[in-house]
């Protein structure tokens, strides 16, 4: 019985002293980084950075078990770079927009009213000069980065149906070309014979 207990009071002893010197190590780690902080050391995801461009280095002194218990683990040091900076994108169609809708032509053959133009806008960035392109390739016009252009918008059908025109704007810079496009539609509209 006696044997029973001094073997659990070791088992209880060891367990304690295990605890302790675990606490001693983590304290003396944490105790190690606010030094390191206070010497106006920065500290970045757990790994000190330095300043000064070097490489990793490692102490290649031997330590004994006992000493690597209490000692802190080796300093790696870091070089800082300089952010890079970002290369500009190319040009960006800021909008591209109806700002006044057509219509088709409308009335009699006696009292024909004209429809209206279709009016566009637009506002890129990165470019120095835009075109216009109406219903596919061609350049119909060469415009400033921001503008407006009035086009004539022809209608051609059955009354009812809508006609159907596709403008695109590309907007060209140092890095590059970006386009976009519209397309836009009026109602065609039956011209009564009078």
């Amino acid at each position: 019985m006696a044997a029973q207990s001094s073997a659990a009071g070791r088992r209880w002893f060891i367990a304690v002293l295990l605890v302790m010197v675990t606490l001693a190590v983590m304290a003396g780690q944490i105790l190690n980084r606010m030094a390191r902080i206070g010497a106006g050391q920065s500290l970045s995801g757990g790994i000190p950075v330095s300043s000064t461009p070097s490489t990793e280095s490692v102490s290649s002194t031997p330590i004994s078990p006992e000493a690597a218990a209490t000692s802190p683990s080796p300093v790696k040091t870091r070089k800082l770079t300089e952010p890079t900076a970002r290369t500009p994108s190319g040009p960006a169609v800021d909008y591209f927009r109806v700002a006044s809708e057509p219509t088709c032509p409308s009335g009699t053959d006696q009292t024909r009213q004209e429809g209206l133009p279709v009016v566009l806008e637009w506002k890129v960035t990165g470019a120095s000069t835009t075109t216009l392109a109406v219903d596919g390739p061609g350049v119909h016009g060469t415009y400033e980065a921001v503008g407006s252009e009035k086009l004539t918008f022809p209608c051609d059908g059955e009354a009812g149906d809508y006609q159907t025109h596709t403008y695109a704007l590309v907007a060209t810079g140092e890095n590059g070309t970006t386009s976009k496009k519209l397309t836009v539609k009026a109602q065609i509209h039956e011209i009564a014979t009078a």
